[in-house]
């Protein structure tokens, strides 16, 4: 007869201490302006600039921020997290960052609705996104801009910036910095577009 109350506080006990060495989620966003630079002087073409799709690879396609223990090994960081969908804040991002890139907020993010011209589309393929064992941030995009439906820019480029491999408000910003380097390559090869 006694042992069911016993049974219940063991149980309550062992539930508040588990809750109270859990450790808070702690929330992160990327941003696509560490360290831009005044775009030069160039005009942008004339016309609206749709931004996407962009895509993620499977692995990044997740809530937990994920961190590269060696070439072939990753691992989920339960406790810090993204504070939305991975690709819609690299969207978001480059969405903000842009304008003041090019100098002009004729800017549209995909999808875009069907009755709205696009002049050119801006679409990414992001190969690999995360920060690796050796304490590097290292972006792999393929990006492409068309112009009326028709390729005029078909590129990869790789980014690399410092981080560390325990702090992640170094990861963020080192992620942060690489994601600023692919829009300004973008936002140069849009002002040089036909």
């Amino acid at each position: 007869m006694n042992a069911l109350p016993v049974l219940m506080v063991s149980a309550l006990l062992l539930s508040a201490c588990m809750h109270h060495d859990s450790k808070p989620i702690e929330f992160y966003r990327l941003t696509a302006d560490v360290g831009l630079k005044p775009p030069p002087p160039t005009p942008i073409p004339e016309g609206m600039i749709g931004l996407g799709p962009i895509h993620i690879p499977d692995y990044l396609n997740r809530p937990q921020m994920m961190v590269g223990l060696s070439e072939h090994q990753f691992k989920l960081a339960e406790h810090h997290r993204w504070a939305e969908r991975l690709d819609q804040n690299i969207a978001l991002a480059l969405f903000k960052a842009l304008p003041a890139q090019l100098g002009s907020d004729h800017l549209v993010r995909y999808p875009w609705p069907q009755q709205q011209a696009v002049d050119y589309q801006i679409s990414i393929d992001i190969v690999e996104f995360h920060v690796g064992a050796n304490g590097q941030s290292r972006l792999i995009a393929q990006w492409a801009i068309k112009h009326k439906g028709q390729t005029v820019i078909d590129k990869r480029s790789e980014y690399q910036a410092a981080a560390s491999t325990s702090d992640y408000n170094s990861m963020v910003a080192a992620q942060s910095q690489c994601l600023s380097q692919l829009g300004q390559e973008i936002a140069a090869a849009l002002r040089h577009s036909p």
